[in-house]
């Protein structure tokens, strides 16, 4: 009887450690599955990143549009993640033929980043955010308030860099002497459009900053050298200009090329 007891007592301990030991066997399966399906997940992120070489940004900061795009740069805080590559204008080099080849409107900013190259400011700013952005910085992911960003990087675009640029580069090659009402008009009343935007709203598109600030606040500080805001007649465009200026990138990534050009400006009007 006692030797039946521990016959069966013996198959019973064999049976559990058997069992215990298939289950020890599937953890150990299902630990080394789990291991290899992350080092591949992981190896594959890794993989992407040393095939995607950085963007690179052809620039120089005397250009409004090139300082839009710094400030988006420095606003993402992407500065060791985008590659730099000067390109003096005043010393021609953006008519060279390696430049012209990679833009033909040999104009910066331009940038190009693998098989991809972009050639207009608003869209490299947009770019950049698609893919550096995290839950919509600076661009936003409601359909209506991106509809406004794009609306107000369209102003900037057809309106008031179109009018600065005629003004500064009249002045800059000498084909305007002397600014007269005519020139400053124009301008005047892109002020003027920006005022209404900036009475419904703190910042050009919503009441929080976006990229469309970006490119609108480099255009403003550049053609503000030679038409100043008027606080009595803008106001609502020279408080947010003052706030623009309180952002901690403000100065290096725009003002710095403000005052390069504000010193050519001024070397060219005395000759």
């Amino acid at each position: 009887m006692l030797i039946s007891c521990s016959v069966r007592s013996t198959h019973f301990v064999r049976a559990i450690s058997y069992r215990d030991y298939k289950i020890s066997i599937l953890e150990l399966v299902w630990i080394v599955f789990n291991f290899c399906f992350s080092f591949l997940f992981l190896f594959g992120f890794c993989l992407e990143d040393l095939t995607m070489s950085k963007p690179v940004l052809y620039y120089d900061d005397i250009s409004p549009p090139v300082r839009g795009v710094l400030l988006t740069v420095a606003a993402l805080g992407i500065k060791d993640q985008v590659e730099l590559k000067l390109v003096r204008l005043f010393e021609r080099e953006h008519l060279l033929e390696d430049f012209v080849k990679l833009n033909p409107l040999h104009a910066v900013p331009v940038l190009k980043h693998d098989d991809l190259v972009l050639t207009d400011s608003h869209a490299i700013i947009m770019y950049l955010c698609d893919i550096f952005g995290q839950d919509g910085d600076f661009s936003l992911k409601d359909p209506k308030q991106r509809a406004r960003v794009h609306n107000r990087l369209c102003f900037n675009n057809a309106v008031l860099f179109q009018r600065e640029s005629i003004v500064m580069r009249g002045l800059i090659n000498r084909s305007i002497v002397t600014l007269e009402d005519h020139h400053l008009k124009p301008v005047q009343e892109a002020y003027d459009c920006l005022e209404v935007y900036l009475t419904n709203s703190k910042f050009v598109a919503c009441d929080q900053l976006t990229v469309a600030d970006f490119p609108i606040v480099a255009c403003m500080s550049t053609v503000g050298m030679v038409c100043p805001l008027s606080t009595s007649r803008w106001p609502k465009t020279a408080a947010w200009f003052e706030t623009m200026k309180q952002l901690p990138y403000y100065q290096q990534a725009n003002q710095v090329g403000v005052d390069k050009l504000k010193e050519r400006l001024h070397a060219v009007m005395k000759k």
